[in-house]
């Protein structure tokens, strides 16, 4: 296997070992510490083949501490001021029609007091999000709009059959009745109002965070079997 002389390997032709690799050594980037390098060695005493291509260069900026690895000198100094904006410089400044986008439009105001008031509040000893989760919970997808809808109809009705009773009864409950029809008129009045959103908004996100109360009930059940 030897093409030189019958005391040296075969990956050179007739020289030692240098203290510092050259030729086809010195472009290996182990060669500092492999004690098989060789002055003219024309293959890898290691792998028996062309040694790996020189490692890249880093700048003095990337290799600021002893020993840090490339890969990590480079992360480290990306610039993520760049790369935020480089990102915003992608994202189209309009929407489809060529407008300029309206932030107002999400009226941060309004949805995160409906958010806290529907999430904090506590009424009659729970808040509204988590009276709609308990209502889904035990009675369906539809009981937080189906039991209210009861009450109110149960005793409008109730309110609206009393007025034919004779004598006194039938008087309160006529009472009743034209109370209830003008706080009716009234409401739907306020809902139809720039300030019905103090009504629905209120009930849209009640709505979605109880959904979202049940749905993670669901899960935390489904993956630890908590109760």
């Amino acid at each position: 296997m030897n093409k030189n002389n019958a005391g040296e390997p075969w990956w050179a032709d007739g020289q030692g070992a240098e203290p510092t690799p050259v030729g086809c050594c010195s472009v290996c980037p182990v060669a500092s510490g492999c004690p098989l390098r060789s002055l003219s060695a024309v293959r890898c005493a290691v792998t028996g083949d062309q040694p790996p291509p020189p490692p890249p260069v880093i700048t003095p900026d990337l290799a600021e501490a002893v020993g840090q690895d490339p890969a990590v000198a480079m992360a480290e100094t990306v610039s993520w001021a760049d790369v935020t904006a480089a990102v915003a410089e992608q994202v189209p400044g309009r929407d489809g029609g060529g407008n300029d986008p309206d932030w107002g439009r999400l009226q941060p105001v309004r949805n995160l007091l409906s958010i806290a008031v529907v999430s904090f509040l506590p009424v009659g000893g729970t808040t509204a999000a988590r009276w709609v989760a308990d209502s889904i919970s035990s009675g369906g997808i539809t009981a937080p709009v189906l039991t209210p809808l009861g009450f109110v109809l149960a005793g409008t009705g109730a309110v609206f059959l009393g007025q034919l009773v004779p004598g006194f009864p039938g008087f309160v409950c006529e009472l009743a009745w034209k109370a209830l029809a003008l706080t009716g008129r009234g409401l739907v009045r306020l809902v139809r109002s720039p300030r019905g959103w103090i009504i629905t908004r209120p009930a849209l996100w009640a709505a979605g965070i109880g959904v979202l109360i049940v749905s993670w009930r669901a899960a935390t059940h489904f993956l630890t079997g908590a109760s």
